[in-house]
């Protein structure tokens, strides 16, 4: 009786190897433009828009992830620094925009507070003549008034109060005075707040001065 050869031992099968993995340029992407958004969130106005920008960065980092056979640490990090910045552009945008608003709250009420101050304004004449005719005006406020005065005395005075803030950097004051006949020497002068801001002398038979201000010129 004769026996069968044994069966052929069967070959030895190899795994294929696994594809390289190739650079992720998307994920390169969205690290380069997630960077940017991070750096964008923390600059006033600009951080605005940086949300728009990581949320671009994001989207390229999840494309990134979820490629085959390309590397995802890249990938992996533009999307975590991608969402960071989206988070702190909203946050700071918030902030900043509050800050804001209270600066501009207390401007308003400084600017207020400065309208209710009273600013006290002197006309002054003085010299030698002794028969001068003076004329002072103001506009201030929406209004104005004017006087005249002849034959005066010297010296001469005249004080009045305004209020500060709103259009009293829009104000004017002046005065003019015109020494008689006789002559002599004559000087006018404006004072606003304290602080002397015009003032002129002349002196002869119709000697002539005048004096003006505005409410910027006691700044």
């Amino acid at each position: 009786m004769s026996t069968l050869p044994p069966p052929p031992a069967p070959e030895q099968q190899y795994a294929a190897p696994a594809p390289a993995q190739s650079s992720n340029g998307l994920g390169i992407a969205a690290l380069v433009i997630g960077i940017l958004a991070f750096i964008g969130a923390f600059i006033p106005f600009l951080n605005y828009g940086a949300w728009f920008l990581g949320l671009i960065g994001l989207v390229l980092g999840i494309i990134g992830l979820v490629q085959k056979n390309k590397k995802k640490s890249v990938a992996l990090t533009g999307t975590i620094i991608s969402g960071v910045a989206i988070i702190l552009s909203i946050v700071l945008a918030i902030a900043y925009t509050a800050a804001f608003a209270s600066a501009v709250n207390d401007e308003i009420k400084k600017q207020d507070a400065q309208a209710s101050q009273p600013v006290e304004v002197v006309y002054d004449v003085t010299g030698t003549s002794t028969d001068t005719s003076i004329t002072y005006s103001t506009y201030t406020n929406g209004g104005s008034g004017s006087e005249t005065a002849s034959n005066q005395p010297l010296p001469w005075t005249k004080s009045i109060t305004v209020k500060k803030g709103g259009t009293f950097d829009f104000s004017s004051f002046s005065v003019t005075a015109t020494a008689g006949q006789d002559g002599g020497d004559v000087a006018c002068k404006i004072t606003v707040g304290g602080k002397v801001v015009s003032e002129q002398t002349a002196s002869g038979e119709f000697a002539f001065v005048t004096c003006n201000a505005t409410g910027t010129d006691s700044e």
